[in-house]
């Protein structure tokens, strides 16, 4: 690579740039002069309308020797960045496809394991219930009883809040944990409008940017997206609420 582009710096046309400002003050003088002559020009009748392209033609024609300089000058670097940018190309694939292979073996232990320390904190609910209603049946009064099971109910709910893989931190320094996404497919956009207003006159407003969600930007779709899910919706009509999981590396 080195060769190649020592062969691309040779043909930069150094010397030609050093001499750039004399061609560019001609352009900007003609520039200046064909301004003043446009804000002098009247038109009143056929010759000044005709003389009026004329102008227009020679502006034209001048603007097109300016890009036609720019672009023969400015050439030798756009192929010495396309060669770089593709030289680069393929390492830089090659780290993305390094991440990708791992986060995919990484996502797939992350849900096995979630799977399983959910299942243990579903046991450690019950549990957690059944010792609930032992204590509750020795109490006296019904309100002691509430409380106790409340109190369980409660401690059952954050077991499970909290069960899953959490942050792990490794030796070269980072922390690994996951993201959850929210997204909203649209299927049919008419069917997703009228629900949508449906839902909003049902009183389920809920914290929903409409600006947002009417003009489909995604801000605002994912937002519904979330919303929705976490209240138990996956689908409505003309969309569907998808969640989405991936690794995050801090």
């Amino acid at each position: 690579m080195k060769q190649e582009l020592i062969k691309f710096v040779k043909a930069l046309p150094h010397q030609r740039v050093g001499t750039l400002h004399v061609d560019l003050t001609t352009y900007s003088e003609e520039a200046e002069n064909l301004i003043a002559q446009a804000k002098r020009a009247e038109v009143t009748d056929a010759d000044s309308y005709a003389k009026g392209g004329d102008l227009i033609s020679i502006a034209r024609a001048r603007a097109a020797k300016a890009e036609d300089h720019r672009t023969e000058l400015v050439g030798p670097y756009n192929k010495m960045v396309k060669f770089i940018n593709a030289a680069f190309k393929v390492p830089k694939e090659k780290f993305t496809d390094a991440r990708s292979i791992v986060e995919t073996k990484m996502m797939m232990w992350k849900r096995a394991e979630d799977e399983k320390l959910r299942k243990a904190a579903e046991e450690e609910r019950k549990k957690l219930e059944a010792e609930a209603l032992e204590r509750a049946a020795a109490e006296k009064t019904e309100e002691a009883q509430d409380e106790v099971l409340d109190a369980a109910a409660e401690a059952g709910e954050e077991v499970i809040e909290k069960a899953g893989v959490g942050l792990q931190r490794g030796d070269y320094g980072s922390s690994t944990g996951t993201r959850k996404t929210y997204t909203t497919n649209i299927i049919s956009h008419l069917d997703f409008l009228r629900a949508l207003v449906q839902h909003i006159d049902a009183g389920n407003k809920r914290n929903i940017d409409l600006g947002a969600v009417v003009d489909l930007r995604k801000s605002g779709l994912n937002k519904l997206a979330e919303d929705s899910y976490k209240a138990g919706v996956r689908k409505m009509p003309g969309a569907e609420f998808v969640e989405s999981e991936k690794i995050r590396v801090y």
